[in-house]
């Protein structure tokens, strides 16, 4: 990685998938597999919540309506006032996870370095496959065509020479298209594009460069950083590089089943609430405890990962004195991790980890009793889960004496 920093910087390829109007697409597919003789795809189309409900907000909208001006988060009412005939359908996670799922699957399969960005995009180092696979754009053709073979959604892929613009190409003209965009592209192909088509430059930021008479990413790129970082602080540095082209982040396989077992979530906002942060870490370790007990496996080590409003990703790891595969003990050490990695930063992905497993739950003996509580709550949690197998999820669950003074332990 270091000689793409130090200057080889041409010679590292990276690859940005992403699809094409995700939910809104996926749920175009699911009403054709059921018959629908309409393609909400070419169709001035959106998926929004229950109006009944007041959650009558566009979640996706489809390429034809975004041309007319209907986008998310917008008020389906207000998209109605735009386009009365719109055709409104409801969302489904499920299969949406369904359908990231078999394209993940896929994109593992042909990569051992890839990075899941969110439930519809990812990127992969390409540097050494090109070796395999040869010249990335006509692969890149390949690989689109592929995933509507077997899936029937359409992708874009941009390739750059470091994530940030290979992520700036996949944006280009939508859909179903490849695009590059090298560090020798940058003056032609992004400096150009107004400082609202810059990753991570949003409104507020956009109004203040407005006001500095900066127009284009390139105006940006050639603005003194120094007053930059004045006006907008860690923003300003981080909006200059990226305006320049400026990205060393690698592309990191984060939740290996082989190295542990972990589940991460991209959250739909950046998100400072603690409790918020805390109830994404508690419904982890729930899932985690089980799939430990599922394998017969006890872990020694937990890991929080934190991904602030940029690419930087960063992890703090916990090792326990004892194995463990009680839900509690997770959730208060991700905790503790959690506290010593935030810093205070909205959040953008947060995930939990667990690694050093064995098949035997060794504990360490102190002069206190402690022990005794994990042994008891281990053939308690065994005793429940047997009931929950039987009679369903959530018959029988523990209650705690502490369980009345909190929701979430601080």
């Amino acid at each position: 990685m270091l000689k793409y920093i130090l200057g080889d910087i041409m010679d590292r390829i990276v690859m940005h998938i992403d699809v094409n109007s995700a939910f809104l697409s996926w749920s175009s597919l699911k009403l054709l597999k059921e018959g629908s003789k309409i393609d909400l795809r070419n169709e001035i189309s959106v998926v929004s919540g229950d109006e009944s409900k007041r959650h009558g907000i566009v979640i996706a909208a489809s390429i034809p309506a975004k041309k007319i001006g209907i986008r998310s988060p917008m008020n389906l009412a207000d998209a109605r006032k735009i386009y009365r005939d719109l055709y409104v359908t409801k969302p489904d996670r499920e299969f949406y996870k369904e359908c990231s799922k078999n394209m993940m699957r896929l994109i593992k399969y042909l990569f051992p370095t890839y990075e899941q960005f969110s439930i519809d995009e990812c990127f992969v180092e390409y540097t050494e496959m090109r070796k395999m696979y040869g010249d990335e754009v006509k692969f890149a053709h390949k690989l689109k065509d592929e995933i509507y073979k077997r899936y029937g959604f359409t992708v874009n892929v941009g390739i750059g020479n470091n994530k940030l613009l290979a992520k700036m190409a996949s944006d280009f003209e939508k859909p179903n298209k490849v695009h590059t965009l090298y560090s020798n592209e940058i003056k032609e192909k992004m400096n150009p594009l107004p400082i609202r088509d810059l990753f991570m430059a949003g409104k507020s930021a956009c109004a203040k460069l407005d006001s500095l008479g900066i127009k284009t990413i390139g105006d940006l790129a050639n603005y003194d950083q120094n007053k930059l970082v004045g006006i907008l602080k860690s923003q300003g540095k981080m909006l200059y590089e990226y305006a320049n082209g400026i990205d060393d982040s690698p592309v990191e396989n984060r939740y290996d089943d082989r190295k542990g077992i972990g589940f991460s979530k991209t959250l739909e906002d950046d998100i400072e609430d603690k409790t918020i942060l805390y109830s994404e870490l508690n419904n982890f370790s729930k899932k985690i405890s089980l799939e430990l007990k599922k394998r017969g496996l006890y872990a020694r080590t937990i890991v929080v990962t934190l991904r602030y409003t940029s690419f930087k990703t960063y992890n703090h790891q916990l090792k326990l004195d004892n194995n463990t595969n009680i839900e509690e003990d997770i959730f208060k050490n991700a905790k503790l991790a959690f506290n010593k990695l935030w810093n205070l930063e909205p959040v953008r992905l947060i995930g939990l980890r667990v690694t050093d497993m064995s098949n035997n739950n060794d504990i360490q003996l102190s002069l206190f009793d402690e022990n005794q509580k994990i042994i008891t709550d281990k053939e308690l949690d065994k005793i429940i889960d047997n009931i929950n197998k039987e009679f369903g999820s959530g018959t029988v669950f523990k209650g705690y004496d502490n369980m009345k003074k909190e929701k979430i332990e601080k």
